[in-house]
């Protein structure tokens, strides 16, 4: 029991589900998704998570007028903009940057004048001040609890975390998964579980909500086969020029007017801690 109450304990664990993640802390992957990452944000179950996530931010204090914000790993910046007309200052951090050209489309077009972008790999930068309010949401760095205790030592007032939480079943890649590769490679993260574990030991355990629902997305044939093969090597998959032929080709028949409809259930957690 006493070691369950030790964070270096967690930090081992993390340290032995970390397969698969080095592929997604480059800027790679994201790179290829940036232009349509925000297809995300008309999916009702996820402008409902947002939303809320957003809304207990503000309950909680963590949005104030004279605060900084940093929105690390931001992505397109849909957090980002969505707080910036709440606070004095947001600071909004990625490592890739096609992610962080459509974010500079959005500030242009919205005309905010308080948003500092900065293209960067979390791991090797150092910020210049510590923040109010830092946000971390849905990135692999969250897996890496070093970083986490990292992130800790910049945030001055509020943490919030939001991460995957035990279920991601991706229905049409699951079925790949298993009509072409013999055995089966199940990802088994505990996701916001490990890291709520961790942050109890360090004395800082917060308040956690539960979103769980179906994402639903559409992409045309290439685009989509782009992304899971990506994925699919990320897992440790080896996809021959024959495999790649006979998966397009099942996506093709799958494909209405060439688009892939792809639905994934999932349950994700928000951290919400007052440091």
């Amino acid at each position: 029991m006493r070691k369950l109450l030790n964070p270096f304990f967690w930090e081992v664990i993390a340290e032995t589900k970390k397969k698969g993640n080095e592929a997604y802390l480059r800027s790679d992957f994201w790179n290829i998704i940036a232009e349509e990452y925000d297809d995300l944000e008309e999916n009702p179950f996820y402008q409902e998570l947002q939303s809320d996530i957003l809304q207990e931010m503000e309950k909680r204090g963590a949005l104030e007028r004279e605060y900084t914000f940093f929105d690390l790993c931001c992505g397109t910046g849909s957090y980002t903009i969505k707080v910036a007309p709440k606070v004095s200052q947001v600071f909004a951090l990625d490592i890739s940057p096609q992610m962080l050209e459509v974010l500079r489309r959005k500030v242009q077009s919205l005309g905010l004048n308080n948003i500092t972008i900065i293209e960067a790999d979390w791991r090797k930068y150092e910020p210049p001040q510590a923040f109010d309010t830092v946000l971390v949401s849905m990135t692999p760095i969250l897996r890496d609890l070093k970083e986490v205790k990292r992130i800790l030592q910049y945030t001055k007032k509020y943490f919030i975390a939001v991460q995957w939480a035990g279920l991601r079943k991706n229905f049409l890649m699951e079925e790949i998964e298993k009509r072409f590769f013999k055995k089966i490679k199940e990802e088994k993260h505990p996701g916001l579980f490990l890291l709520f574990n961790y942050l109890y030991t360090l004395g800082k355990p917060g308040d956690v909500k539960f979103y769980q629902g179906f994402l639903k997305r559409r992409a045309k044939v290439e685009k989509f086969w782009e992304r899971l093969k990506f994925r699919l090597l990320a897992k440790g998959y080896t996809i021959g020029p024959r495999k790649e032929k006979l998966i397009k080709q099942f996506l093709e028949d799958k494909a209405k007017e060439g688009f892939i409809e792809n639905t994934s259930e999932v349950r994700i957690g928000a951290i919400f801690l007052k440091v």
